[in-house]
């Protein structure tokens, strides 16, 4: 975890309208060279997930990532032609680079079959996974890039499982290649702030409206990253059952959140707290100087266990999803039933 600072500024705020640029004192470090998160299988349907590789820190920074791709966007106008277009040619380009084409196939498995890429064996999936996943970690210059990355868990027999269920096109029309890629973007991208080279940032607390996409009337830059596009949903649970918890409901094996077992992360009174765990920024903001343009620097909100997944509340509704998040199996929805969340 980044060192706190000193007894004298824990209480000291920083006032961003009152002060042009905060007490170095004050500002955060990047976040630690040491393992922090893996990839394990959360289920076929669901796909991969981040875990944490160790306990974290309530506010530790846990990563920061620098994109895989960038491409226009416009949540209200998420369809337009020329900005889809923008999202498949940057797509495309991840395929065909040397550098990327392997790990974009791998990390995203789902979305190179419906660009008829098949995908490849578990011997060199595994190579990508234990190590390739953490080619885009941001370190502190100090010779720290890329060790926040403990590698994977995932088994031949789950990959298997995984790979197996997709459909690989035989061809693919530029009709299909736009679908895909939207739809691609819609769940996975997060949009860059405006004015990205003048100290602008984006955040998300993993409250409602948490995502980077939320809200985003103007076409700007969005993007994917590696590690940070694989967290996973999590509701966040209605007021009145945030200090409380289900007895009856228990996690579905096919959607765990821990990779340990117990894997609830629980008060100081014994009590689970649910919801999401994690928030990001995206570009420098506030204490956190050293994130740069386009970058996402993940935070955790909360202690978290070693083991349990790593979460955040996208903050999007869709008709017909039902969501396999511990708030919705647990109940915690205040009776909403499922959130539908996209």
């Amino acid at each position: 975890m980044a060192s706190p600072p000193g007894k004298a500024a824990q209480n000291e705020v920083f006032d961003a309208s009152k002060q042009a640029k905060a007490p170095s004192h004050l500002l955060r470090n990047p976040p630690l060279p040491l393992p922090a998160v893996r990839i394990a299988l959360v289920s076929p349907a669901v796909g991969y997930g981040l875990f944490a590789a160790r306990d974290l820190g309530p506010d530790e920074l846990i990563f920061h990532e620098r994109p895989l791709l960038t491409a226009l966007f416009n949540e209200k106008f998420s369809a337009d032609r020329a900005l889809v277009l923008s999202q498949v040619a940057a797509y495309r380009a991840a395929l065909a680079a040397h550098r990327t084409r392997e790990v974009t196939a791998v990390a995203f498995p789902a979305l190179a079959a419906r660009f008829a890429v098949a995908p490849v064996g578990f011997e060199e999936a595994v190579q990508v996974l234990e190590g390739g996943m953490g080619m885009n970690l941001v370190g502190d210059g100090g010779g720290g890039e890329g060790r926040q990355f403990a590698g994977s868990r995932v088994t031949r027999k789950e990959y298997e499982a995984y790979t197996g269920c997709l459909k690989v096109s035989g061809s693919v029309s530029e009709a299909d290649a736009r679908e895909a890629v939207l739809d691609f973007f819609k769940h996975y991208a997060f949009q860059v702030p405006p004015n990205p080279n003048g100290g602008g940032s984006s955040t998300g607390s993993g409250g409602g409206g948490g995502s980077a996409m939320v809200g985003a009337a103007s076409t700007r830059e969005a993007c994917i990253y590696l590690l940070g596009s694989l967290i996973n949903h999590c509701c966040t649970p209605a007021p009145a059952s945030s200090s409380s918890t289900s007895s009856s409901s228990s996690p579905s094996a096919s959607c765990p959140s821990s990779l340990t077992g117990g894997g609830k992360n629980k008060d100081r009174s014994g009590q689970q707290q649910p919801g999401p765990n994690c928030s990001w920024r995206i570009g420098p903001s506030g204490l956190a100087h050293f994130v740069k343009p386009r970058h996402i620097c993940v935070q955790a909100r909360r202690a978290i266990r070693e083991g349990e997944q790593l979460t955040w509340d996208y903050g999007k509704r869709e008709k017909g999803f039902v969501c396999e998040c511990d708030t919705c199996r647990d109940g915690l929805m205040g009776g909403l039933g499922s959130c539908n969340v996209l």
